[in-house]
């Protein structure tokens, strides 16, 4: 146990929590560093996700709150203890008991004579007066010994949905985990469409030095210079666009991980592309969906209406508690004395047996309802898992073929070059090539994005590492 003194507080923190925190900071800062030496990475965007997102501390919250459920219906087992203390004073006595109260004749003419002789003369009264004020203290104590099954299944009930809870919460921070991925992706597609978008650039540039040397030379009109310059404006503005888009992408992926934005962010991490081949060649066609986290979701839902019919049954059975009091006081005379029982209270319900048959009807027919939706969407679940692989090997066959068409592209504008230069085809042609080529390679990175997202989806749903 380690102490720390802070003002007039003395706050213990034990020892394997303290570590805990310690390494939760270890690693934001291991996150924080990696921001500002070598960019913002994957890795690191995942763990801020996680650590700062809103919806992953209130599921994280969620977990605790069930757990305390659970902690709370756990003190059923164990005896319910309760204190009193009381005290009253009456203006006239609660029971009083004369000797006028007699029914009997004799007894009755028997006392007065015998209270005349002597009662009198000692000074002690006619009547017995019982009652008038008293204090008392006590303790109380019931162990419930069976209470038709109820609180067994409470708690059982309580710790499935702990487990939903928890699977909810995992959930949550594989949806989380998605997003920043996507977005991470994004921002690297963007980053690889302004290297070409850069190129087209260079490259117009050049042809512009080019055209209008030959158009001073009278080779070409100035109709194609101006086509050139055109072209030149179309992709500044392209660059515009691309710019913000950058800026806008980056500063959501700062606002989901929970760190401020800074112009010179940068990102460290890009696609390997013969890794993500590699994960791909590994990964299996699925055959069911029953490891998915959503099917153990609707087991638990199954099994927590089935708890929910016992403890339903629960209140037709007996009950059995038993208990012990102590006390200490004067409640009737002046006297204070002690005293101490047992006991025990059978209940035994009658009429309720009516009332219950409905509810165990009703119950039965939630837990019919819980197998209904479970066997529905389990079949959803699978459908939605086997469109997921076909899109993954539809992504696959659609990056092949881009690439077939980059090089199609690259080779066309090579040959248009070739071509322009021999003065075979007008300056329209070459910068048509080139927009061809730029299409494509844009259509490239995109495609190998969309395969990357869509590995991700298909290990998040199937559960394959």
């Amino acid at each position: 146990m380690m102490k720390f003194i802070r003002g007039n507080r003395m706050i213990s923190v034990e020892t394997q929590n303290f570590a805990s925190l310690q390494m939760v900071f270890l690693l934001l800062f291991a996150a924080i560093g990696s921001l500002s030496a070598q960019g913002l990475s994957l890795d690191s965007c995942r763990q801020l996700a996680l650590h700062n997102d809103v919806a992953v501390r209130n599921a994280a919250l969620d977990v605790e709150a069930a757990k305390e459920t659970q902690r709370q219906l756990f003190t059923k087992y164990f005896p319910s203890v309760t204190a009193t203390f009381g005290g009253y004073y009456a203006l006239n006595p609660l029971i009083e008991y004369g000797i006028e109260d007699v029914q009997n004749a004799a007894a009755r003419d028997w006392l007065h004579n015998l209270y005349y002789e002597y009662g009198a003369a000692l000074g002690l009264s006619d009547k017995l007066s019982l009652c008038e004020n008293g204090l008392l203290m006590g303790a109380t104590a019931v162990q419930p010994v069976y209470m038709g099954g109820q609180i067994v299944n409470g708690n059982r009930l309580a710790k499935i949905g702990v487990e939903a809870s928890k699977l909810q919460s995992q959930l949550t921070q594989d949806k989380v985990l998605q997003q920043t991925e996507e977005t991470y992706w994004l921002i690297v597609s963007l980053l690889e469409k302004r290297k070409t978008l850069q190129q087209a650039i260079v490259f117009l540039d050049t042809l512009h030095r080019d055209v209008t040397a030959a158009q001073q030379a009278g080779l070409v009109t100035q109709n194609d210079t101006l086509k050139v310059v055109m072209k030149q404006y179309e992709m500044r503005s392209n660059q515009l666009k691309l710019e913000n888009g950058i800026v806008l992408a980056t500063m959501a992926l700062c606002q989901s991980v929970g760190i401020e934005y800074a112009p010179d962010l940068t990102l460290s991490d890009t696609l390997d592309k013969d890794a993500l081949r590699r994960e791909i060649a590994r990964m299996q066609e699925p055959l069911s969906s029953d490891n998915r986290k959503e099917a153990q979701l609707l087991d638990l839902n199954v099994q927590a209406e089935q708890l929910k019919k016992k403890i339903t049954v629960g209140e037709t059975l007996p009950h059995l508690m038993a208990g012990a009091n102590v006390s200490y006081g004067n409640p009737i005379f002046d006297k204070y004395s002690a005293n101490g029982l047992a006991f025990f209270t059978l209940q035994v319900p009658i009429t309720n047996w009516w009332e219950t048959s409905h509810k165990m009807k009703q119950q039965d027919y939630g837990i019919q309802k819980a197998i209904n939706n479970r066997e529905d969407l389990m079949q959803k679940m699978m459908l939605e898992t086997r469109q997921a692989w076909q899109e993954l090997q539809q992504s696959q066959a659609q990056l092949q073929l881009q690439e077939l068409a980059l090089r199609d592209a690259e080779t066309n504008l090579f040959t248009a070059r070739v071509n322009y230069e021999a003065g075979l085809v007008p300056v329209a042609d070459l910068l048509e090539a080139q927009t061809l080529l730029r299409q494509s390679q844009d259509q490239t990175i995109d495609a190998w994005m969309d395969l990357q997202i869509k590995c991700h989806q298909y290990k998040l749903l199937t559960g394959q590492n």
